[in-house]
């Protein structure tokens, strides 16, 4: 079993994967200043190299649609704006993050990235649809999991053979395990980086009771979201399956089948553009 301490001494470790989640915490809070301009986020990102290589790679690719090549961090922010500056910072740090095999889960880079930026995808639809800020459920969606890297790393770093069955809830396997799951590892890891108080609570938050449908949180959308790509199915890929009418949240937010369906349709469709853009091996 372990305590907090030992988890915090292990993300010194996840930190020297780069400097890329403060970096994120930073450009979130400039871009919510209405006077941070793009010259100053240019200025940050020029900070960590390999952050602006990946990001002026990512400018070119796809996914965002340049009209033309971009060969630096000036023509690659002002062509994408503020806005997409972030979504593509978000899918940097997926990259660095999520593109490792977790052994003690039996879960591949591959999926763990999918599922990630699968879930981000899906509360960034859905916070645009309630009216809550689509880029922070972006985020939260990207990084609901992270507490699994940390997990897995205590794991490895600890030198157990411990395996997930598969067959076993997750989350009661990890506290079985390392004695927290990954709600209260990923939240632990996101206080460390500094990032928001909310999106900690949030990420912490995502495995108790679900709020009162009637109070369109972002919490909500978490688990709502949750129960979404369990049916839809990683890179959503099931094309059969339907969303129970009882559900109290898909009423609260005036979601029916079909609103539902192209949701998910429209998610697809951005996971194929991102999936053009990435390189995971």
């Amino acid at each position: 079993m372990f305590n907090p301490d030992n988890f915090k001494r292990s993300i010194l470790a996840v930190e020297a994967l780069g400097a890329t989640p403060a970096v994120l915490v930073k450009a979130w809070e400039l871009s919510k200043d209405p006077n941070t301009d793009l010259d100053t986020f240019c200025a940050l990102l020029r900070n960590d190299g390999p952050l602006a290589a990946d990001f002026i790679r990512l400018s070119n690719s796809p996914y965002c649609a340049p009209a033309a090549s971009h060969s630096n961090l000036n023509s690659a922010i002002n062509h994408l704006g503020i806005k997409e500056v972030i979504r593509v910072i978000n899918l940097s740090l997926a990259q660095q993050l999520f593109a490792r095999d977790l052994p003690s889960y039996g879960i591949s880079a591959s999926d763990y990235w999918s599922a990630s930026i699968c879930t981000a995808l899906v509360m960034e639809a859905l916070a645009e649809h309630v009216g809550l800020n689509p880029e922070d459920a972006y985020t939260v969606g990207l990084l609901h999991a992270i507490g699994r890297v940390l997990i897995n790393h205590v794991i490895e770093e600890q030198r157990f053979t411990i395996y997930w069955d598969g067959r076993q809830p997750i989350q009661d396997w990890e506290r079985a395990s390392v004695g927290f799951d990954y709600a209260e590892a990923g939240a632990i890891v996101l206080e460390c980086w500094r990032f928001p108080k909310t999106t900690c609570d949030t990420i912490r938050g995502q495995l108790q009771p679900e709020p009162p449908p009637e109070q369109i949180s972002m919490p909500g959308l978490l688990q709502f979201s949750h129960r979404l790509l369990e049916l839809t199915g990683l890179g959503f890929k099931n094309e059969y399956w339907e969303l129970p009418e009882t559900d109290l949240f898909a009423q609260a937010a005036g979601l029916n089948a079909a609103s539902i369906k192209d949701l998910v349709s429209v998610c697809r469709d951005d996971f194929k553009g991102v999936l053009q853009s990435v390189d995971l091996s």
